[in-house]
């Protein structure tokens, strides 16, 4: 019996044994895996959740949260929200784990540009490492907050809570930094700050290199760009080359196709327009299909590409596209991106003539530049003030300092003196610099705001010259159709010329024979509807503003001054209405009585020309 018994225990320590050996493989596998080969990743994670019973909950909590990583990565956000949200449900005794997992499910938020979610995730993982003291977890998370804030476009806030982060891990000398510092990076190349931007990437690429996961080949996209855009261009194509082969490496299509954009604008600045157009075009196509949050600023840059090539009708058609697939998710777009897109689509309409179009969109594009540049002032005046007041503070020490010096030295009468004269002078120098510093704050101030008065002309400029060609556009259609409708009458005058002339030249002959004449000659075209209804859709108000202004008018009567206001002559009036020379002129003048105008021509044609 106990051997027996002595059986079953080694084969169940044997069991337990495999079995941890199994799961120590798969960790392995999955570490090797994970930012490297999402789909592979994805197949370890859901053959080691197999083993959740023989593991503790934060071990399988952390599983889920792995698991969201390789959705993220798989641009699956719905699926990476589920397992983030799982492994949280299963360590709620365990605060420090349900605040990191918090935070990988707010930037799986921020990714599919849900802004509101993520930052109630975050502010929930803030709560939780207060609560703990935990400096570091603090630090993560103000920079993820500051990275929320960068994709919403309020770069005042971005900066202050990546100040806060970095000065956070330089305090507790935490090895992480360099995330913040790739993060500031990201803060200066949104901000078109290239050069500072390179200085930190060259700083902070050998870290993220050491691993070659996702983040070191989305950091390489903006360095690439980045060097780009400070004529480093060789260098720049090479990271992206090298960011779009990495990207497809790790599955992860939608930032390989951004990377391919990127691309695709410096292929068209270096004047290779063939290799531009074809990864523009899949680039733009697969964003679009895939409701990518970064499809608006491809579109934007494909549209400069086409207007550039001048391929209108592509333009056109890329145009209305972006308009169908944005309507939808419109809320995920920041305002630089929709603002860059609306100037490339209004200069395309331009071009193709389309001014009422072009016209419609700049209410929304000075809507945005105010937005924009209204937010850009504030980062600025807030810098300017804060470094102001450091310096101003830095002054004050240093003369608090002096002062505390010589008043411990002073031993006489003449070195107190002396001391005073030198507080004096100091506070006058303070003085002057804090004044020279003021005033020059104003001066660039006032040139700012110049700088945003001339921006405003300079759209209301432009706004105005649409705004003339689109009038003078209407009026020449105008033109087109009043002497469509003055030709009407004339024919119309002319039938009725030739009827005259059949009744005087066919007196002898049969009435049948006459009528059939007419009727063949009047009834090739009902020339008086057609003329009424060719007025109507020229003048569509003359014939209510008449009647209105003057209400005794019969429905003759302002048929009769529609005739007028196409200025025709009395002699071609009185052809097409078949009286005499003198019958329009009684008529003329009875219309006249009936407006109160007696016989006063001039204020009667203007009237006419007005209304």
């Amino acid at each position: 019996m106990k051997y027996y018994l002595l059986l079953i225990a080694l084969l169940s320590l044997t069991s337990l044994s495999s079995q941890n050996s199994d799961i120590d493989e798969l960790q392995i596998q999955i570490t090797n895996s994970l930012f490297k080969k999402p789909d592979s990743a994805k197949a370890y994670l859901s053959q080691l959740l197999n083993y959740s019973s023989q593991r503790h909950d934060t071990a399988v909590a952390r599983t889920f949260s792995n698991l969201g990583i390789t959705y993220n990565q798989l641009a699956v956000y719905d699926s990476a929200t589920h397992y983030f949200k799982k492994g949280i449900g299963l360590v709620n005794e365990y605060p420090i784990v349900k605040a990191q997992i918090l935070c990988n499910l707010a930037i799986n938020y921020r990714t599919n540009a849900d802004y509101s979610n993520s930052m109630k995730a975050l502010q929930e993982a803030l709560s939780i490492y207060k609560a703990l003291d935990n400096l570091n977890g603090e630090g993560l998370v103000y920079g993820e907050m500051a990275s929320n804030y960068n994709y919403m476009a309020q770069k005042e806030k971005a900066i202050t809570y990546l100040k806060k982060a970095i000065s956070i891990f330089r305090a507790t000398n935490d090895s992480r930094l360099y995330i913040l510092q790739q993060k500031l990076g990201n803060a200066y190349y949104n901000n078109g700050n290239y050069n500072f931007a390179v200085e930190i990437y060259e700083q902070v690429i050998p870290e993220f290199q050491k691993q070659k996961g996702a983040p070191y080949y989305l950091t390489l996209l903006a360095f690439g760009e980045s060097l780009i855009e400070i004529g480093r261009k060789r260098e720049g194509e090479e990271r992206l080359i090298e960011a779009k082969i990495g990207l497809r490496e790790v599955n992860n299509l939608e930032y390989m196709y951004l990377a391919q954009a990127k691309l695709a604008k410096l292929y068209s600045n270096t004047h290779r327009p063939d290799l531009a157009e074809t990864a523009f075009k899949e680039s733009y196509t697969y964003l679009r299909d895939h409701h990518s949050t970064r499809f608006l600023q491809v579109a934007s840059d494909y549209l400069e590409f086409l207007n550039k090539q001048g391929a209108l009708d592509k333009a056109v058609q890329v145009i209305s596209k972006t308009k169908t697939n944005t309507e939808n998710f419109r809320f995920k777009m920041n305002a630089q991106d929709e603002l860059k897109f609306l100037i490339a689509a209004g200069k395309t309409l331009r071009e193709k003539k389309e001014y009422e179009a072009s016209l419609q969109l700049f209410d929304r594009i000075g809507f945005l530049k105010d937005s924009i540049g209204n937010a850009e002032d504030r980062i600025k005046i807030a810098e300017l003030e804060e470094s102001y007041q450091n310096e101003i503070q830095g002054e004050k020490n240093k003369t608090l300092a002096t002062t505390n010096a010589l008043l411990q030295e002073s031993s006489s009468k003449q070195r107190n003196i002396t001391i005073l004269s030198c507080i004096l002078t100091i506070f006058i120098f303070v003085l002057s610099i804090a004044f020279y510093k003021s005033h020059r704050k104003k001066l660039r101030l006032q040139q700012e705001s110049l700088s945003q008065l001339e921006k405003a002309n300079s759209i209301l400029k432009e706004k105005q010259e649409l705004e003339k060609q689109l009038s003078a556009e209407k009026e020449k259609r105008l033109g087109d159709k009043e002497r469509e409708l003055v030709a009407i009458s004339l024919e119309a005058a002319d039938i009725q010329n030739q009827i005259r002339e059949v009744l005087e030249t066919k007196r002898d002959a049969p009435t049948s024979e006459i009528c059939n004449t007419i009727e063949n000659i009047i009834g090739q075209r009902n020339y008086w509807n057609h003329f009424k209804t060719k007025f109507v859709e020229v003048h569509p108000e003359f014939g209510y503003n008449l009647g209105q202004m003057f209400p005794e008018l019969t429905d003759n009567d302002i048929a009769f001054c529609s005739l007028l206001k196409l200025q025709l002559t009395n002699k071609e009036i009185a052809s097409l209405l078949g009286i005499s020379h003198q019958s329009v002129i009684s008529k003329k003048y009875r219309v006249k009585k009936k407006m109160q105008l007696h016989d006063n021509d001039e204020s009667f044609d203007q009237l006419m020309r007005e209304l």
